[in-house]
């Protein structure tokens, strides 16, 4: 009995020890050359790994990258999570947009993935996978949005998701109105196309706060 336990558990480690493999092809890649010119034989050779191994783990590129939205999201949302956690009480828009902003550092993979979501990583993958990933995300939003409420009180139960939800909408536009082709980026370096050169995470931030103060104002 003990060795079948011990056997199973060296299984288990492998397992995962490759699906993390595969993971992290795959964010390599991804941040080398994005989501579209990156295939699964691109990810099993980076990997060291098989392509009929990592097709035992993911059927599609698209459940690939869909895990790996998981790992992101929620490796942000406990960053956010405990910045928002050691607040003493409720706090101004302009302190929340910075802790906010200090937690979107460094994540530039997790804004992309989110770019992606809705159009592209969200199809092609199974029910089940479709219906694991959204019961997780309502889950980990639930409990980030009443942290958000209690650090902006003006909002009312269940407008710490809308923010979320906000937040989300801003990303998706803002990293595509930035996410420029060789060709376009070209073309920007004339003076007169300053208007169509966008800073990321400076028009992310300054729509957000346009929000919130719409929202206060409403509660107000």
């Amino acid at each position: 009995m003990n060795k079948i336990v011990v056997k199973r558990a060296i299984n288990d480690r492998q397992k995962e020890a490759r699906r993390e493999a595969i993971l992290k092809g795959a964010r390599d890649l991804f941040t080398e050359a994005g989501f579209f010119d990156v295939s699964m034989a691109m990810i099993a050779k980076h990997s060291g790994l098989a392509k009929g191994t990592v097709y035992l783990y993911f059927k599609t590129k698209e459940e690939i990258f869909l895990a790996l939205s998981t790992e992101e999201l929620e490796a942000w949302l406990d960053d956010f999570d405990s910045r928002l956690t050691v607040l003493a009480g409720p706090i101004e828009n302009a302190e929340f947009l910075d802790i906010l902003q200090r937690s979107f550092e460094g994540r530039t993979a997790m804004q992309r993935l989110l770019s992606l979501l809705h159009l592209v990583l969200e199809k092609n993958i199974t029910y089940e996978e479709a219906f694991c990933f959204k019961q997780n995300l309502i889950r980990r939003t639930d409990f980030t949005g009443k942290l958000i409420e209690k650090a902006l009180p003006y909002l009312s139960c269940g407008q710490g998701i809308s923010v979320l939800t906000l937040l989300q909408c801003l990303v998706v536009g803002w990293v595509q109105m930035s996410d420029h082709s060789p060709v376009i980026e070209k073309v920007l370096e004339h003076p007169q196309m300053a208007p169509f050169k966008f800073d990321l995470q400076k028009n992310l931030f300054e729509s957000l706060s346009l929000l919130l103060a719409g929202l206060k104002a409403t509660a107000e």
